[in-house]
This record gives C-alpha cells, structure tokens and sequence, in this order.
C-alpha cells in the first residue's frame, strides 16, 4: 500500500490524538505540530472540542474491519468536510478538508475525519488496530509494508509472547523461569 503524506497524516494524527491524554494540553498540541498542523495549539477554549472529537475516533480504530467504512462515513459527515485544492506557503496544490481559516477543531475534524477515510477506502481498514495486549488499549495506524501488525510496540508483543510461553511451559509440567 502506497501511503500518501498528507491523507496518511489525517489517520496518525487521529491515532495521536486518540493515545494522547486529554488533559495534557502541550501533548495534543504536540501531535498536531508533529505532523506540520497549521496553527496547533490546542487551548483551553479548543481543547472541550478536541476531547470531544477524540472520543468519536477511538471506535474507528477499535472496530472491525467491516464496521469502520460506516464509522468513519459518519465522522466525515459530522466533520462536514469539503474536498478545496489549494497551495499555500509556497506548496504545490493539495487538496484541503476544512479551510485554512477554519478553527483548529473544524481543521482537526476535517483532517482526521478524511484520513481515515482515504485509509480505509485504500485498505478495508485493516490497518487501522488497537493494541491486543489485554492491558494497553494504545491504537495505531499499521505502516509497515506488510500490514499484519497486532500490537502497538514490541514492548507489548514480547509481553504477550512472553505471558503465552509461560503459560504452555506451566501447563506441560515445566518450570517457568
């Protein structure tokens, strides 16, 4: 699968936003600036609205893969996104969900709302996950070329390959380091 910048952008930003805590507004404002959000500082009077829309983007991660294309439509709907093909700062026309003058939680919505979009309508949505460790509950956006990811680190797949190798040399009589 080929990952378009700007449209792949949309879906990490939601899975950020989503992993982020709410409270911590110099964290969300740091998701959207790590990936060149025009104007993304979340403050206290965009942060209500930002929270809110975090909410609404865990479910698309979470669901299965034959739910999200209707969890995300609805996202796209409520975000109102508009397709604008516009060049700004010098860039090559691009295309734009929420205009630039829109407030960062319209923008937010917009960005967010249209990246998984793209990346389900791309993908089925398999790409999108949750975390299957039992106690993370952190969601991802699957990048890698093979797109079989299961877990959101290494860390977590070593705990829960660990547990499991425990468990079988526990049940076989074996002692367990």
């Amino acid at each position: 699968m080929q990952f378009n910048t700007y449209i792949s952008a949309g879906a990490l930003i939601a899975a950020g936003l989503v992993n982020a805590s709410a409270a911590d507004l110099a964290g969300l404002s740091a998701v959207l600036r790590d990936h060149d959000v025009h104007l993304p500082d979340v403050t206290a009077a965009t942060a209500p609205a930002i929270r809110a829309w975090t909410g609404r983007l865990r479910p698309v991660f979470e669901a299965a893969p034959a739910d999200k294309a209707g969890l995300a439509d609805r996202l796209l709907v409520t975000a109102r996104c508009r397709p604008r093909l516009v060049s700004h700062h010098g860039l090559a026309p691009h295309l734009h969900y929420a205009p630039l003058d829109a407030g960062l939680p319209a923008r937010v919505r917009a960005l967010t709302a249209s990246g998984l979009a793209h990346l389900i309508a791309d993908g089925d949505g398999h790409r999108l996950g949750c975390c299957l460790r039992d106690d993370c509950g952190v969601v991802f956006v699957d990048v890698s070329r093979g797109g079989r990811r299961r877990f959101c680190s290494v860390r977590c797949a070593n705990a829960v390959n660990v547990r499991r190798h425990r468990a079988r040399a526990q049940s076989a009589g074996g002692a367990v380091a």
